[in-house]
């Protein structure tokens, strides 16, 4: 899997946003075409020598969910439901899930991150379970701050932290210490701000638009 530039700052600007609390979000990918029977059956000794389709999955963006108080079941649904339909209408599919702990030096997923992404895998083969590192996070972005976690037999486990997730680092580190320099994160909608008034957008339309201009 790769996180695109926009997905990378998204989420290091929810995390500095509220840096006294947990928060988490969500990860989207673009639908690819479903495979037709026949081909499947054409492909499968292909396949079992080929590498697990995860690491071609790219994340092109990222919705940030809640701050604080991520356990909330109902908000979740109403969160789950409403970003699925804008999903479906912009050919994406829910693929992932971020989290952030409020102790600094937790990064290990818990019950509420384990839960949501087990619930993206019913509906997503290959989902992965980020969790950001706060002990790496400075304004200067000069390392990546995750963990990436796959599912396998069951359980997730940490993936090796030494390799490049994002499709593009230098650019991702450049574009991302440049919106905490000014400041972005103060204009970053999570859900819980939509929730708060419905006229907060959590597509973040001014941010993606910060992106591409440094891009």
């Amino acid at each position: 899997m790769k996180l695109s530039t926009q997905a990378y700052c998204k989420m290091v600007l929810h995390g500095a946003k509220y840096p006294h609390c947990a928060v988490n979000g969500l990860l989207v990918a673009e639908k690819q075409p479903s495979q037709l029977p026949h081909q499947h059956q054409h492909h499968r000794r292909d396949r079992d020598r080929d590498p697990p389709p995860a690491p071609h999955t790219l994340f092109v963006d990222c919705i940030p969910l809640f701050h604080g108080t991520l356990a909330l079941a109902p908000m979740l649904e109403v969160a789950l439901t409403l970003v699925d339909s804008w999903c479906k209408e912009n050919s994406y599919v829910i693929a992932g899930y971020y989290q952030a702990n409020e102790r600094v030096k937790d990064a290990s997923p818990n019950q509420v991150a384990e839960k949501v992404a087990s619930r993206i895998a019913e509906g997503f083969n290959e989902p992965a379970l980020i969790m950001v590192d706060n002990t790496k996070f400075t304004m200067e972005c000069i390392e990546p701050t995750l963990y990436v976690f796959e599912h396998h037999e069951n359980k997730w486990k940490c993936k090796d932290p030494h390799f490049d997730y994002c499709e593009d680092w230098s650019e991702a580190q450049r574009i991302s210490a440049s919106l905490l320099d000014s400041r972005s994160y103060e204009t970053l909608v999570d859900f819980d701000n939509h929730l708060d008034d419905i006229r907060n957008d959590w597509t973040n339309p001014e941010i993606n638009k910060a992106v591409l201009h440094l891009c």
